[in-house]
């Protein structure tokens, strides 16, 4: 299940005429990124909750048949949460073990070790790990030796071992689902963190592979330049965008249809598609939305910029 029915609230402004799982990273939805490695590891069905805008996701996703999968969603009068989202779909996630994806993470680690973990360790649910950089902003997930679950961001109590980050992918017996009161709940504050304070064992696993937090404009941006590192002209220009003569762009993505006038410089920045950015103007660590405009001439400079609003990143 990949949950994409979240407001976006930190993603704000880019989040509003779309879902933030559709947003474009390196000029294609972030969640094409998720249905592919879902793919790759076997899965053949997947349910997709919706509530925010839910029509850019179904736009983007449709029937998963161009994935290789078969997709049915779930929608949401009001958000439902981590907890209350997977709840709700009950019905439709079967028996087996589950794997529940967060829709606003890019990663690229072996989802097929990480079930075959959970089935070889006997535990009701699996959350994949990652080194914890800054405890302080991202709820520790304290484990023993042995890769048992003793704490999660302090609940039900705090706890001393290994430190680490949940990357918002698990895998669960979705019978444990049943525990939640239909209605608004969160998977670590509700459903795993009583698991623990009754002394049920929950498998933390450290993955291996590329993780990005795609919380809001700053890291979003950051992610893409970072990706970008690894390409030999670091950069990415849609085949349809135009750059005029003596503009320059580096360490950028350009969307479709952008247009780069002549003199200007993009740097460090993500466009998306039908942006114009006039001659001789400068984009320095900036992301302008669809269809947005630069004057010639105008300097932009750590914005997020859309049709409708201006902000800081």
């Amino acid at each position: 299940m990949v949950l994409a029915a979240g407001l976006g609230v930190r993603m704000r402004p880019l989040t509003e005429r779309r879902a933030k799982p559709v947003l474009p990273v390196l000029d294609r939805p972030l969640i094409e990124y998720t249905l592919q490695r879902l793919a790759r590891a076997g899965v053949t069905d997947v349910v997709v909750n919706l509530h925010h805008r839910p029509a850019s996701v179904r736009r983007v996703v449709g029937d998963g048949l161009r994935f290789g999968l078969r997709v049915r969603y779930s929608y949401e009068r009001e958000a439902l949460g981590t907890g209350g989202g997977p709840r709700k779909a009950l019905g439709l996630l079967g028996e087996g073990p589950v794997l529940l994806v967060n829709g606003d993470v890019l990663f690229d680690f072996d989802l097929r070790a990480l079930v075959e973990r959970h089935r070889r360790a006997g535990v009701v649910a699996t959350l994949a790990l990652k080194p914890n950089p800054d405890p302080a902003r991202y709820g520790p997930i304290v484990t023993d030796r042995r890769g048992s679950i003793l704490a999660l961001a302090g609940k039900p109590r705090p706890a001393r071992g290994r430190v680490s980050l949940f990357t918002g992918v698990h895998v669960l017996d979705p019978a444990l689902l049943s525990r939640l009161r239909p209605g608004p709940s969160d998977s670590v504050r509700d459903l795993y963190a009583p698991l623990v304070a009754e002394g049920v064992r929950l498998a933390g696993v450290r993955v291996k592979g590329a993780w990005y937090d795609l919380g809001g404009p700053s890291e979003y941006l950051a992610a893409q330049r970072r990706l970008l590192r690894r390409r030999r002209s670091g950069r990415m220009v849609h085949p349809t965008a135009r750059i005029a003569g003596g503009a320059r762009v580096t360490a950028s993505v350009v969307g479709p249809q952008a247009r780069i006038g002549a003199g200007a410089l993009v740097s460090g920045s993500v466009l998306w598609e039908r942006v114009a950015v006039g001659s001789g103007a400068t984009v320095r660590g900036s992301i302008l939305a669809d269809g947005v405009r630069i004057a010639a001439g105008e300097s932009v400079v750590g914005r997020v910029i859309t049709k409708t609003e201006r902000g800081r990143l």
